[in-house]
């Protein structure tokens, strides 16, 4: 079968695209139908988000679509919950842009293992949109937030890959998991103590081993 060649199927899908908007506009302007834009302007950026994510079906070589694809329909969704849902919107649209930003790193990386960066934006994003909702309910929006991203840094290690295990994710995945404890039970306050005496024990047993050797 001949591949299709997604560069040249994004302009003749635009281009598409183009005059079907103008079609419509020339009938709105000829009196054929009203168009209400308030409605419509919402679906027309998620069409334009399934264009790019079409290009990432047919080809996905093309890991980069996602990102404006997700970023497009996102956008669509928020305009058109404002258009009905406006008192939901307030209180979850950040939550809900967040969420379709993070989304397609985590994609990236299911299908392009090799890509594993993929997954700390995707972590990051996906934390904050949790913090986000969460913020709204519960004072333990701060412990969410670094159990988040120690669960990120966790999956970089445990997730298989053709890297390996990359023992270095371990180390943020415990510094911060210990940071979401703390803070979990408010104990941040033990961070003045703790820290210093951790650079203190660490930083003997660096010179320790160094005069040793």
């Amino acid at each position: 079968m001949k591949k299709i060649n997604t560069k040249l199927m994004l302009p003749i899908v635009g281009g598409i695209l183009l005059i079907a908007t103008g079609v419509i506009f020339l009938l709105n302007n000829l009196g054929v139908f009203q168009i209400r834009w308030e409605i419509l302007i919402g679906p027309l950026f998620a069409l334009g988000g399934l264009v790019f994510l079409l290009v990432f079906i047919i080809n996905t070589n093309d890991w980069w679509a996602l990102i404006p694809g997700f970023v497009l329909i996102g956008i669509g969704t928020i305009i058109f919950m404002g258009q009905s849902f406006s008192p939901v919107l307030d209180r979850v649209g950040g939550t809900i842009f967040l969420t379709f930003l993070g989304l397609p790193f985590l994609l990236i990386f299911f299908t392009h293992p090799e890509d594993w960066w993929a997954l700390i934006p995707g972590g990051v994003l996906l934390t904050i949109a949790a913090v986000n909702l969460v913020s709204l309910l519960s004072k333990w929006s701060g412990a969410i937030f670094f159990f988040g991203l120690a669960i990120t840094f966790g999956l970089i290690y445990v997730l298989p890959k053709p890297a390996g295990r990359l023992k270095w994710a371990l180390y943020p995945a415990g510094i911060l998991f210990v940071v979401g404890i703390l803070e979990l039970f408010d104990l941040a306050n033990v961070m003045r103590y703790v820290l210093p005496l951790a650079l203190l024990v660490g930083g003997g047993y660096v010179l320790y081993r160094a005069l040793r050797r």
